[in-house]
């Protein structure tokens, strides 16, 4: 079984559900407050290890109760992190994510904390002998140097680009997976949509594997020298947080087992649209029967 190990922002979640967004300098009663572990990579991780898919977190974390928390949730779910290093007398990467009862959408609030960006504290050596070494550019230099070590031994590298942080340009010609978000794309690329953007980032940096995800209008993959739109899955969305981190799991799920891009993408699309019924990222049920039997019914 292929193994994949990831890289990138751990955040401890408080997710706070309200029948409406609140309104500016008024009082909302909130309808449900949870606290959960986070992050693009993070959230990916734990979807393929629901998966089947052997997963490992590397990187620096804080000691303190947040900290604590996010270890510990990320070994519940059957991610490993035993070279994962502890950074005493720091502070977690938290954030605070209001979700509207109405649609399901988000808006969060975050604080990085001070867990050091340091590539010389992080353990390179769970990248040998694995598969795939997913990254979302949070920590750019430690992620730029885990990207150069995977080149070198032979390890394709994905890249979940949700943001545009600094030092991105130096890591995206050493990805073999691309999957931004339209955003993303258009940001990088100057193109007005997500279709041309896609277009414009195969001719900057012809990754192997070029996906651009665009929320509820699904997205494009480049295929034989064009963009091939997909659809997103239908789904009654509770809470859209973590949808496109749960994206990118399945699909290197469904990739490293030996499904197209296209079937990727379906299949992708199925798991996300599934997590869209649940509060939170992580908490609900998911293994490879009930991922199977929601693609195989979209399918049909």
């Amino acid at each position: 079984m292929k193994k994949v190990v990831g890289l990138g922002a751990n955040v401890l979640d408080t997710l706070i559900t309200c029948k409406t967004f609140p309104t500016e300098d008024k009082k909302t009663k909130a309808e449900g407050i949870v606290r959960l572990g986070g992050g693009p990579v993070g959230n990916a991780l734990v979807v393929l290890a629901k998966l089947g898919v052997p997963s490992e977190m590397i990187g620096t974390f804080s000691d303190d109760t947040a900290g604590v928390q996010i270890l510990a949730e990320l070994q519940k779910f059957g991610v490993k992190t035993d070279r994962a290093v502890t950074v005493s007398g720091t502070s977690s990467f938290v954030s605070y994510i209001l979700i509207s009862g109405e649609n399901g959408s988000r808006t969060c609030l975050f604080d990085r904390g001070t867990v050091p960006d340091d590539p010389s504290l992080v353990d390179f050596s769970a990248i040998d002998g694995a598969d795939i070494l997913h990254l979302d550019g949070n920590y750019m230099k430690s992620a730029i140097a885990a990207a150069k070590y995977a080149r070198e031994k032979g390890v394709k590298v994905s890249l979940d680009a949700g943001g545009v942080y600094d030092g991105i340009l130096e890591l995206l010609p050493l990805i073999d997976i691309l999957i931004p978000s339209a955003e993303f794309a258009m940001a990088v690329t100057g193109e007005p949509d997500a279709k041309t953007a896609l277009e414009a980032l195969y001719k900057m940096y012809s990754p192997e594997i070029l996906v651009v995800t665009d929320g509820k209008n699904g997205g494009y993959y480049w295929e034989n020298g064009r963009a091939v739109h997909y659809d997103i899955a239908p789904a009654t969305v509770r809470d859209t947080n973590g949808a496109g981190d749960t994206f990118h799991g399945a699909f290197i799920a469904a990739y490293a087992k030996g499904k197209s891009v296209p079937e990727a993408c379906d299949f992708a699309s199925a798991v996300a649209a599934y997590k869209c019924k649940h509060i939170g990222a992580r908490d609900y049920e998911l293994n490879e029967d009930i991922a199977q039997n929601i693609y195989a019914y979209l399918a049909d």
